[in-house]
């Protein structure tokens, strides 16, 4: 047993979740204060759980859920602490405000890992005190008591109390020194199996996301945005959308800088969706375009080739000196890789309410960062911080979309010309031309070996359209080299030299799942392979070769790598998918891994037949990962499919193209999603571990690409840019 150390006076302490602290005694609204008496009607010690007098159980989750289990994730590690039956146990969204700035962020994998400690001392702060309320009534040893079940027994006398017969005593328990955390192996609920807590309302159509929420005398908005980013509305007619029935109101708002980017627009406020849609298509809008609406991304692709041969703009990390490294031109290979802007396409098109009333606001839908939308609001709109209510949503899936809030933007400013709440709604077309796209990248590698093909030099340049550059300005110095292109470079070579150039483009950017990852993976892990090929070595040999014997090394935020567990993943994957049998005729495999920095580890193998040149069908997907202690198999399964999907989508056909600063993609009939025909059976295998949990909602994705490509690669044709349909690959 794990015993924890908890110092009485700073019980009550406020720190973030977000960044590994947690206020066990931080009172939701209306709750005393945990060293004030607890009314009756419940026990509440902490921020994240209730026990009512009648036994129930409520765990609040803080992190927001859109899909990836949170909701089912968090609250099983309270209950495994807390003795309770997870089945019984109710969930609901933490309130904001009912814990410190920064606790509801969700983003970077990080609910799971960040959490994992707080919220196992929140579980076991509540059973310990209530064992003690129960030892006190009965007047034994607390140590001679157990919880179980959410029900306290006297192992000597039997006698046994439920947790709601507890549940005022416990209220007047003193908060304890010290908790004990259970021991991994007699874990019940961790590890096991969980359905989602709200499958059934999923199913059913009783869970309410922000596209269900309607609030009494609500008024509904469609926008017409300004095509080109920056522009401004110069004048327009509104006379005939006003004279659609339904339709109340037409108002138009500046638009933003940095960090939201929202564009200018025009807005129908109705009675009904349908009538502000038919208003908005009967606007006469004049917009300046200003001086950036020729971009486009045939130019940009040109642009980031040429940048490529220079200098970078800054070395990101350097080991040894490999531009000392001199061998015969037959021993250096040289590479370049690209790929494109990409959209969110979450099944959730965006929208968000608000009603604003002089100066105080409240607004309900979905975020990732609740707290910079109050701070970017309380700037962009005039509206104090402290009058902003926020009310959380479950979310259709998300993706890094909504980590910025341009539309909640949107949605207050034109709330500000309106006297009733006013929820604005955004079409597939609006979501997807007015994303805040991943951003469109380059690579150019080089790799130098010796006599003994013994790689002595790694050089990666990566080239992007920097997320930075749009949040906080050119001046900014980026940093997109995360994900092996950085100091987190996994493999052993002597000689390392990463760098970095940004190109800029009229076009919002933003973070999509997997982030740099899923940009730099792709060319670290095809070129490593091109490297094992020149030398005709076996890739999967050649990358365990590279990671024998390295040792763990700290890489940016203070993340620890470890070789031998990307080692672990890859081995798994390439057990799995069969890479050292016999192969069918025209049967090729291809294979990448990477560590993503929420320590976790990821690997897939792909098998794939060549049906002639360039067109091939997909076999087999294996993808295995190490991600510490698994808390629910079942949302682990489910994420590393999903990433998977998710993946494969963007090495096949997902692409954002430019025409005049305007996106040309303007639904899911051109920018095209995965869809089943093209999946073909993936297995996901994990390697068993008792390391402390990492996260497993983004690891999934940044691996697909590069071993899809590399199993082409084996069968004769290379993609070097994404989606390889540009270069000529169908598939079937």
């Amino acid at each position: 047993m794990k015993k924890i150390n908890i110092d009485r006076r700073h019980f009550i302490k406020i720190t973030s979740l977000g960044t590994g602290g947690l206020v066990l005694g931080f009172a939701l609204p209306g709750i005393a204060n945990p060293s004030d008496p607890m009314p009756c009607e419940h026990f509440q010690p902490n921020a994240f759980l209730r026990i009512d007098k009648t036994g129930e159980v409520t765990i609040f989750v803080a992190r927001q859920e859109m899909g990836q289990g949170v909701n089912t994730a968090l609250p099983m590690i309270v209950a495994e602490e807390l003795e309770v039956d997870f089945q019984k146990v109710k969930t609901e969204i933490a309130p904001f405000g009912s814990l410190p700035a920064g606790a509801h962020d969700t983003g970077g994998s990080q609910s799971v890992t960040g959490g994992w400690d707080e919220l196992r001392k929140a579980g076991a702060t509540a059973r310990t005190m209530l064992i003690a309320a129960a030892a006190k009534k009965w007047g034994v040893d607390p140590n001679l008591c157990k919880a179980e079940n959410g029900v306290v027994t006297h192992v000597t006398t039997g006698n046994s109390l439920t947790y709601g017969a507890l549940a005022c005593d416990a209220a007047e328990i003193p908060v304890p020194q010290e908790v004990t955390l259970k021991n991994v192996k007699d874990f019940k609920i961790i590890g096991k199996e969980q359905r989602k807590k709200n499958l059934k309302d999923i199913l059913t159509g009783q869970a309410k996301y922000g596209m269900d929420l309607k609030l009494s005398g609500m008024l509904y908005a469609v926008v017409e945005r300004c095509p080109v980013l920056g522009g401004t509305l110069v004048e327009v007619d509104s006379r005939e959308a006003l004279a659609v029935p339904g339709v109340v109101k037409v108002v138009s708002y500046a638009g933003t800088g940095r960090p939201m980017h929202a564009r200018a627009g025009v807005a129908v406020l109705a009675t009904n969706t349908w009538a502000a849609m038919k208003g908005r298509k009967l606007l006469k809008i004049r917009w300046d375009e200003g001086e950036k609406n020729k971009d486009n991304t045939t130019d940009l692709f040109k642009a980031l080739a040429a940048r490529a041969a220079q200098a970078p703009k800054k070395t990101v990390h350097t080991v040894g000196d490999g531009d000392a490294v001199k061998v015969p031109k037959a021993n250096v290979l040289t590479a370049e890789y690209a790929a494109p802007f990409l959209a969110h396409a979450m099944m959730e098109p965006l929208n968000f309410i608000a009603e604003v009333k002089g100066d105080q606001c409240e607004l309900w839908g979905g975020l990732q960062l609740p707290n910079w939308t109050v701070e970017t609001i309380e700037k962009e709109c005039n509206i104090p911080k402290n009058n902003i209510r926020v009310n959380l949503a479950l979310m259709g899936g998300a993706f890094g979309r909504r980590l910025l809030c341009d539309f909640a933007i949107e949605a207050v400013k034109i709330a500000q010309q309106a006297d009733k709440p006013v929820k604005v709604i955004w079409d597939r077309t609006d979501d997807i031309r007015f994303d805040n796209y991943r951003p469109a990248n380059y690579h150019r590698l080089q790799a130098k070996w010796d006599a003994q093909n013994t790689l002595q030099s790694w050089d990666h340049h990566v080239l992007s359209t920097p997320i930075s550059w749009m949040t906080d300005g050119p001046d900014t110095d980026p940093a997109e080299n995360l994900g092996g292109a950085d100091k987190d470079f996994w493999y052993g070579v002597p000689n390392i030299k990463t760098s970095y150039s940004p190109v800029d483009f009229n076009l919002h950017r933003g973070w999509l799942r997997g982030v740099e990852p899923v940009q730099n993976v792709f060319a670290v892990e095809c070129f490593i392979d091109e490297v094992a090929q020149k030398l005709k070595k076996d890739p999967l040999q050649y990358r365990l070769g590279l990671l024998e014997g390295r040792q763990p090394f700290t890489a940016y935020w203070d993340k620890v790598v470890e070789p031998e567990r990307l080692a672990a993943v890859l081995k798994l994957a390439a057990e799995k998918i069969g890479w050292n049998r016999p192969r069918k005729k025209n049967h090729f495999m291809g294979i990448a891994g990477h560590m993503f920095f929420c320590d976790s580890y990821a690997a897939h193998a792909i098998e794939i037949e060549l049906l002639a040149p360039k067109k091939f069908r997909l076999v087999k997907i294996v993808a295995a990962i190490d991600c510490g202690l698994v808390i629910n198999p079942d949302g682990l399964k489910n994420q590393m499919e999903g990433g998977t999907v998710f993946g494969l989508g963007q090495a096949l056909k997902n692409e954002i193209t430019v025409e005049n600063s305007r996106v040309v993609q303007d639904g899911f009939n051109s920018y095209e999603l995965a869809r089943f025909r093209d999946i073909p059976d993936i297995e996901i295998h994990t390697v068993k571990s008792e390391a402390k949990p990492g996260g497993v909602g983004e690891v999934g994705v940044a691996t697909v690409s590069p071993a899809l490509c590399n199993a082409l690669a084996a069968a004769g044709h290379r993609p070097r840019s994404l989606p390889i349909k540009n270069e000529g690959f169908t598939w079937v």
